[in-house]
C-alpha cells in the first residue's frame, strides 16, 4: 500500500469562521500532501455553498490555486459544489473526481409537497467546468487521485443504524435519473483518504451521507488496516437523536481514532459528545483552520 510522507489540510470554507475569514453552511478544504517521491501535491475537496465567501477566505489566506493538481467532489450537494468552476478555471486543466450521479438533477420536497432545487447551482455543471480547460472523470469505484491518495468511490453501507439524513415523514429526497424521479440515496457520497508514513491512515469527508461509521469501516478494508488515524469532515450528525449520536461515539472508538476534527454538518450537540469522548483526538474546525498530520496544533480546542 502507497504512503505519502506528510499531510496539511486547510479548512477554505466551513460554517465556524475565525479571524479575516467567513462561515458559510458548506465545506471546501485544501489538501496538500508530500507523496513518497517527495513531490508536493494539492487538492481542493468540495467547493463550498457560498462562492464569495470560498474566494475570500482564499484570498485571506493566501493560498494559491495555481498549483492545484486535482478537485475531488463529494458528493452533489449545492453545498459542496459552489465553486468548483472558479477552482477549476484557477488552476487550469485540473482533473475533477466525482461519482456518476454527482451531477444529476436533485430535488427535496418537503411535507406540503413544496420542492426545492438541492444538486449543483447553475453554472457549475460539466459543460460549464469542461469551458475551463478541466477534465471530469465520474467513476463508482475508487480513484487513485495522486500517488498515495485514494477517494473511497461509492461506499458500501453496512451499518443496521446509519441512515443518508434524518428525514421527517412525509419529507423526500428525490434525484432524476435517465428522465426519471427516484428516491436518493445519495449514493454519490464518497470520501477521500491516504496512508500517512509513521501516522496511520487519515480519511477527509464531505457529508458523509453514507455514514461516517460505514465510510471508515470502508477505508479500513480497503487499505487492510486495524485502525484509523484521523477523521476530518462532515458527520452528519446534526438533528440525530442521543441514540443514534452514542451509537456512532462507540463504533468511533472501535476504530482507535487519535484525531478527530468534525466540521459542518455535524451539529453543536454531536460536536460536543466527540470533545467529550475524544478529548486528547478532538480538534475543533472552522474557517481558515491547519490540520497537519501528527502535529498537535497549538489552539487544538478555544
Amino acid at each position: 500500500m502507497k504512503y505519502v510522507k506528510a499531510l496539511k489540510i486547510t479548512t477554505l470554507g466551513e460554517n465556524i469562521a475565525y479571524g479575516k475569514c467567513l462561515g458559510q453552511w458548506g465545506l471546501s478544504l485544501l489538501v496538500e500532501i508530500m507523496d513518497a517521491k517527495d513531490r508536493k501535491k494539492k487538492i481542493v475537496f468540495d467547493t463550498g455553498i457560498s462562492k464569495k465567501a470560498l474566494l475570500h477566505n482564499i484570498k485571506e489566506l493566501k493560498v494559491d490555486l495555481s498549483d492545484v493538481d486535482s478537485i475531488v467532489l463529494s458528493h452533489g450537494h449545492l453545498d459542496h459544489t459552489a465553486a468548483t468552476v472558479e477552482v477549476a478555471k484557477a488552476a487550469g486543466n485540473v482533473t475533477i473526481y466525482a461519482h456518476p450521479h454527482a451531477f444529476l438533477p436533485r430535488i427535496y420536497e418537503e411535507k406540503n409537497g413544496k420542492r426545492r432545487q438541492i444538486g449543483i447551482p447553475k453554472k457549475e455543471g460539466i459543460d460549464d467546468i469542461e469551458k475551463t480547460g478541466g477534465k471530469i472523470l465520474l467513476k463508482e469505484r475508487p480513484s487513485e487521485v495522486t500517488a498515495g491518495v485514494w477517494t473511497t468511490g461509492q461506499i458500501e453501507r453496512v451499518t443496521t443504524f446509519e441512515s443518508a439524513l434524518p428525514l421527517s415523514k412525509g419529507e423526500k429526497l428525490i434525484i432524476i435519473r435517465d428522465g426519471n424521479e427516484v428516491d436518493d440515496r445519495i449514493l454519490d457520497d464518497q470520501a477521500l483518504w491516504m496512508n500517512v508514513k509513521g501516522v496511520g491512515p487519515v480519511v477527509i469527508t464531505g457529508c458523509a451521507h453514507a455514514g461516517p461509521v460505514n465510510t471508515l469501516l470502508h477505508v479500513k478494508r480497503t487499505g487492510n488496516f486495524k485502525q484509523i488515524y484521523g477523521l476530518v469532515g462532515g458527520t452528519h450528525l446534526v438533528d440525530r437523536s442521543d441514540e443514534y449520536i452514542e451509537q456512532t461515539v462507540r463504533e468511533f472508538k472501535k476504530c482507535g481514532l487519535n484525531l478527530i476534527s468534525p466540521c459542518h454538518c455535524t451539529g453543536f450537540k454531536a460536536t460536543a459528545n466527540l470533545w467529550q469522548a475524544f478529548p486528547h483526538a478532538f480538534i475543533i474546525n472552522f474557517s481558515g483552520r491547519v490540520i497537519e498530520a501528527g502535529k498537535q496544533p497549538k489552539m487544538r480546542v478555544f
